[in-house]
């Protein structure tokens, strides 16, 4: 297959004409102002949050954020380096955390409407002494904290930008990315599903057919993820065992088909509507365990009240139902088959104030619900956690937001 790809690209470079072009001729041109290049934006947020996933801690948080995407513009090729840093600190609860990524991302110009990038970056999580749900410390029998959800990864890739034709707009991407999380000084290989790395490799496929009118777009987008763990062992159909550690690591594939359509001209140009839909299907290549189809519906409208305020509002949903061979119905709540929906609104009110900067304030509630069971422990219950996997999340925020 690669072998094909490279003579592919090789004939196709082959076939291209020898008159140079512009960087502009597939893109928009360069600003002028050099400080419009850099793209930056820094924001500053304050709020409250009440739950994290399956976590029920609730406190206060105050927010930083950086990001940006500098460009190097020449004849025939430009340099992407887009970068983001964020940090959040709890309060009332350690649950903070800091994230980070930066890309390098050339791009050649070929053609007047084909174009070919690559990608190169790290990204990376910090989420120091977290209150592990499965480490409970035996003095004082609290949650012990662990720094077991950060984690570090590289990725590389390419991508192929065409237009074939007036409106339409073509995507191909290629990506590895190899992931590695912080490993906790309790975890002991000789027992593999406890307390273990998410570490993983991934090959990533994706490709996007995009039709633009001036009132409106619509697209449709396929992608694929092979994903293999380097700890986590794959797990028996219907018991979720691992015959005693011996199973193989676990392999998943994902296919995501989508389709989206973007209605941009309503209320006379101040309405802006984004309808999507995608379907998410994963084979657990072992047993089956964590095969499951999952639809995945989401709407987004944007409103320009005034010139200087604007609204948003989203509703996204994951409706995941497990295949055949999951966990077994007598361990269920309810139904055949294990089941989780979960959904999301959130809302986003904005007013500029001048010169770049604007007050922005946003919330969001998710709740999520599934018929697997909770970990329940003594006296109801026997089991060593206590997890809910039925949640509900609240976060609202209010800042400043800053763009050059």
């Amino acid at each position: 297959m690669i072998r094909r790809f490279a003579l592919a690209a090789a004939v196709a470079a082959a076939l291209l004409p020898s008159a140079p072009v512009r960087a502009q001729d597939v893109v928009k041109d360069p600003p002028k102002d050099w400080r419009s290049n850099l793209q930056l934006e820094a924001a500053t947020y304050g709020g409250a949050f009440d739950g994290e996933g399956t976590r029920t801690d609730s406190g206060g948080v105050a927010v930083l954020e950086l990001r940006g995407s500098p460009a190097l513009h020449r004849e025939g090729w430009w340099l992407d380096v887009p970068f983001r840093l964020a940090h959040r600190e709890t309060f009332g609860a350690s649950l903070s955390q800091t994230t980070g990524a930066i890309d390098l991302a050339p791009w050649f110009v070929l053609t007047r409407t084909l174009r070919v990038g690559l990608e190169a970056g790290v990204y990376g999580r910090s989420s120091p002494d977290w209150p592990d749900q499965y480490q409970r410390d035996p003095v004082t029998g609290a949650l012990a904290p662990t720094d077991r959800y950060g984690y570090f990864a590289a990725r590389g890739g390419a991508v192929l930008y065409a237009r074939p034709a007036q409106h339409q707009h073509v995507r191909a991407r290629y990506r590895y990315v190899s992931q590695d999380y912080q490993t906790d000084p309790n975890f002991d290989p000789n027992n593999p599903m406890h307390l273990t790395p998410r570490s993983n490799t991934r090959h990533e496929l994706g490709g996007s057919w995009r039709y633009v009118e001036h009132a409106w777009a619509l697209a449709f987008h396929l992608d694929y993820t092979r994903r293999y763990e380097t700890e986590l062992l794959a797990r028996n159909a219907g018991t979720g065992g691992t015959s005693g550690g011996t199973n193989p690591l676990q392999v998943t594939s994902l296919w995501a088909p989508a389709a989206e359509l973007e209605l941009r001209r309503l209320l006379d140009g101040r309405l802006e509507l984004s309808l999507g839909y995608g379907l998410d299907v994963q084979d657990d290549t072992f047993q089956g365990y964590y095969s499951y189809t999952e639809h995945h519906p989401r709407v987004v409208a944007r409103l320009d009240v005034t010139r200087r305020l604007s609204a948003a509002a989203r509703y996204e949903g994951w409706f995941r139902t497990y295949g055949p061979n999951g966990t077994s119905p007598s361990r269920l709540d309810y139904g055949t088959r294990r089941e989780s929906a979960r959904f999301l609104l959130g809302g986003e009110v904005g007013y500029q104030l001048g010169g770049g900067l604007a007050a922005r304030a946003n919330v969001e509630y998710v709740h999520r619900g599934t018929n697997y069971p909770d970990y329940v422990p003594p006296p109801a219950g026997t089991s060593a956690y206590d997890i809910n996997w039925d949640y509900t999340n609240l976060y609202a925020v209010l800042g400043l937001e800053y763009r050059m």
